[in-house]
């Protein structure tokens, strides 16, 4: 399975770069804090509704955090 990143116009991809990490997006408290910091839509048509991701197969790569 290839892991893309899910941040807006990142083309990041594990097979892609090696070095780079990739992260689920947590459960619970942290998930919330995740997804309205990625500042991603739920679609071009209706970019006011927040993105809400579905448990598994989203994934943030490590160029998003700050060390």
């Amino acid at each position: 399975m290839v892991d893309n990143c899910c941040a807006p116009g990142c083309t990041n991809k594990r097979s892609k770069n090696k070095c780079t990490l990739f992260y689920r997006i947590p459960n619970a408290e942290r998930r919330a804090k995740w997804i309205s910091t990625i500042k991603r839509a739920r679609s071009k048509q209706n970019k006011t509704e927040r993105w809400d991701p579905p448990a598994v197969g989203f994934r943030l790569c490590s160029d998003h955090f700050i060390s």
